[in-house]
């Protein structure tokens, strides 16, 4: 039996108003760091453009003619002024646009990496749970009141639901700070944050969509 994990809610002064339960499919759910890896390693793949080009001696324009005899100058034999082996010659091995960097990564095996990297980090403390925002949404204050909650400096990831499009006025100015909207959250972006930022309604929806009971 895995002990219970309580979450804080904070509110707008840093003071703890309430607690969130953690589910126990969130507390017995296991981390596997080379699945996770996998994931992240997919998600870095599938974003590269795969747009460098280098051309091959065959693609290099002139060259056609034999730069001098093959025997008798007391030079190397050579062919052409476009062999890899000159100055404004073709590439050997070079990168090629036609290569794909592509990597499947099965539904079921992603939403697991999603659950590990979720729970590692609630059952680590890495998450700070908020009641509800500063009335006044200006960057000045939502600063201020990180300092205030010892959060400023920190590489910072605040998720926000739908219903908190309003916020992103007044976060996305701030340094080290990332914003993602709750739908789009995946192991990848999570994973670059050591810290996460989030409203208790934000909690309570991200907890039910991936841990059902």
């Amino acid at each position: 039996m895995v002990a219970p994990i309580e979450l804080n809610i904070i509110d707008t002064n840093g003071k703890q108003v309430s607690k969130q339960v953690l589910p126990t499919q969130a507390l017995e759910q296991k981390v596997k760091p080379t699945l996770v890896h996998q994931v992240v390693v997919a998600y870095e793949a599938n974003r590269r453009a795969g747009t460098a080009h280098t051309k091959t001696r065959a693609e290099v324009s002139g060259g056609g003619r034999k730069p001098w005899r093959q025997k008798g100058t007391g030079r190397a034999r050579h062919g052409s002024i476009r062999s890899p082996l000159w100055v404004g010659g073709g590439v050997t091995f070079g990168p090629r646009s036609s290569r794909n960097y592509q990597q499947k990564i099965n539904k079921s095996v992603k939403e697991q990496a999603l659950k590990m990297v979720v729970a590692d980090r609630l059952k680590r403390g890495k998450v700070t749970v908020c009641q509800s925002y500063p009335s006044e949404l200006k960057t000045k204050v939502i600063a201020s009141w990180l300092k205030k909650l010892n959060l400023d400096g920190r590489k910072l990831l605040v998720v926000l639901d739908d219903a908190e499009r309003g916020q992103v006025r007044a976060w996305k100015n701030l340094p080290n700070v990332e914003l993602m909207a709750l739908r789009h959250v995946n192991p990848y972006d999570l994973v670059k944050k050591s810290h996460w930022f989030m409203s208790e309604a934000v909690l309570k929806n991200l907890l039910s969509k991936l841990f059902k009971s």
